[in-house]
């Protein structure tokens, strides 16, 4: 994300879509975060540059996935407007206690679902981005959505294979048709919802 020396700074989405990942010792790709349009990233470094609790050890990417445009905000401004403004404060505060719960959803759905519930989630996640009245397609290929659940690739594929013979959800051109929402992310099907 940056380099020694370089100053901290904050980027918000204006349209498009990142992800934002990890790698392992290993060179495996895990993704923490897909940001959308309105995803301000970076922010929890206003508050804390270097969190003394999170190391990653080879450090966090950006990887722009669609055109991405998106408004580059220096941390030192944003923490400067923090501490002499309580509304951007408040901001600041519901956009990291919304940031929090999300990260609780995402530790439960990984320590109490199967793969199943987390490729579901993530196919709906990414689908709901969508314009108004426009199909739920999840553009993403078997690769990304492999990442971003933490798991290998024929094991994505199978899930997948699994949920088209259900009919929960079909390739079309661009990604994936999620056919069924509700039923793919019904609570109580499998694992975790």
């Amino acid at each position: 994300m940056s380099r020694p020396g370089d100053l901290p700074r904050t980027l918000l989405v204006v349209t498009g879509l990142a992800r934002i990942g990890t790698v392992s010792e290993t060179g495996d790709e895990l993704t923490l975060l897909w940001a959308h349009s309105g995803e301000w990233l970076g922010i929890a470094g206003i508050v804390e540059p270097t969190p003394r609790s999170v190391t990653l050890r080879h450090g966090a990417f950006i990887q722009a996935v669609t055109d991405l445009t998106y408004l580059d905000i220096p941390a030192t401004l944003v923490r400067e407007y923090a501490r002499t403004d309580a509304a951007v404060a408040w901001v600041i505060a519901q956009f990291l206690n919304d940031r929090l719960w999300l990260a609780v959803r995402e530790i439960l759905l990984y320590a109490q679902g199967d793969l199943r519930s987390r490729i579901a989630h993530r196919l709906v996640e990414l689908a709901l981005h969508q314009p108004p009245g426009a199909p739920l397609i999840a553009t993403v290929t078997q690769d990304e959505l492999a990442k971003a659940v933490g798991a290998a690739r024929p094991s994505v594929a199978r899930i997948l294979a699994d949920l088209k013979r259900e009919g929960h959800i079909r390739s079309v051109r661009g990604g994936l048709l999620i056919a069924r929402p509700s039923e793919l992310v019904e609570p109580g099907q499998h694992g975790v919802a």
